[in-house]
């Protein structure tokens, strides 16, 4: 447990609480001076891309160096989301919006290749002792009143997904578990029914949404017809132990042209894909490492409890160290806490017991702590 404890210690330094001006003044080798051009859909995400190429090159020969090493690319993801906190300095050299609308961003950067390396191990080490997340990605995709089975945008999402290293849940198997449940029901349908379907799979992420493509009519360009359409997704991350959203993300609308109207739809779509696939990514991964932190929010479920404990669980779960912010719901049969907190489950329920006498810990998974008070 200390052990750990010291793991997670080392990863919060050097992935959450070091700002975009890095605090550590390393000198010498420590420091890597680099200059990169970043690409996004504005300018704050070209400066995002610019961060995380200036940290590539940084430190990029302690990156090839451990290349070959097992869960490479998903330690190499989750370092490189938080690649600001890594960049002590940068002064923009350049900035452009382009021809097509996207942005470009010049930096000279300097790099903390220290941070890099100590962060590198501290991820490592808590992916061995946690293993590889697994996510399901269910989109619904249609053109026109059509629905695609195989989606453009899912596909792209699940191929970034699996060069991080992330371990997919094939859709097949959903659809399986679906049929045998007799639940045909979606997230917006029924969400509570769809997340228990999900646990079945043992997902701990689950990426949901639509993606639409509707013509937008026929042109005539010097003598050849034209079909035009213009594609949108809408994307969403649940956590599926907790049913928490992670994150919202709308799509700019895209268009694709052509002779051959199911191209031009195809077209408008595999642009929306690109568009919106790397920021699905970004956000799953930035969730994964504060996971992996002990950030954010978990849920406490405690049975056979009165109103009167209750209240006092929730006064000195305010005052453990390391919890930020408690709410609840009660409920006599099941009580359930969330739990803003900046530790791991495992270190919450320890803290958790000694602060409050009675609260048998029965059951602890990466977000849900479950308790009951046994002399009720």
């Amino acid at each position: 447990m200390k052990r750990r404890a010291l793991t997670l210690g080392v990863l919060a330094a050097f992935l959450v609480a070091l700002p975009p001006a890095a605090r550590a003044q390393t000198k010498g080798k420590d420091l890597a001076t680099v200059t990169v051009t970043g690409a996004g859909m504005d300018k704050k995400e070209a400066l995002r891309d610019a961060q995380r190429k200036a940290v590539e090159q940084g430190a990029g020969t302690y990156i090839y160096s451990e290349s070959k090493t097992r869960d490479f690319a998903l330690v190499k993801d989750t370092v490189l989301a938080r690649a600001a906190g890594f960049v002590q300095s940068y002064e923009i050299l350049s900035e452009k919006r382009m021809e097509d609308g996207t942005w470009e961003v010049r930096i000279r950067a300097v790099v903390s290749v220290k941070g890099v390396v100590d962060a590198w191990g501290a991820v490592k080490t808590l992916l061995q002792q946690m293993g590889r997340p697994r996510i399901v990605v269910f989109l619904k995709e249609r053109i026109g009143t059509q629905v695609v089975d195989d989606s453009t945008v899912q596909a792209r999402i699940e191929n970034l997904l699996l060069k991080s290293g992330f371990i997919l849940v094939d859709k097949k198997q959903i659809e399986a578990l679906a049929k045998k449940d007799k639940l045909l029901a979606t997230l917006e349908d029924k969400p509570d029914q769809f997340l228990a379907l999900l646990k079945k799979t043992r997902a701990q992420i689950v990426i949901t949404g639509t993606a639409n493509c509707e013509t937008q009519g026929r042109k005539v360009v010097s003598g050849v017809t034209l079909w035009n359409y213009e594609a949108e997704a809408n994307v969403r991350c649940y956590r599926t132990d907790t049913g928490q959203l992670l994150s919202k993300i709308p799509g700019v609308p895209t268009r694709g042209s052509g002779r051959v109207a199911r191209s031009a739809a195809k077209m408008a779509l595999d642009f929306q894909a690109q568009q919106i696939a790397p920021l699905v990514q970004r956000d799953v991964l930035q969730f994964w490492q504060d996971a992996m932190g002990g950030l954010g929010e978990m849920e406490l479920h405690v049975e056979n409890m009165t109103f009167k404990q209750y209240v006092d669980l929730k006064k000195k779960l305010a005052a453990v160290k390391g919890v930020k912010d408690v709410t609840g719901q009660y409920n006599k049969a099941l009580t359930t806490v969330s739990i803003q907190s900046d530790v791991t489950a495992e270190i919450l329920a320890e803290r958790i017991v000694g602060a409050m006498d009675g609260l048998e810990i029965t059951d602890v998974s990466q977000n849900v702590i479950k308790a009951k008070f046994g002399s009720n």
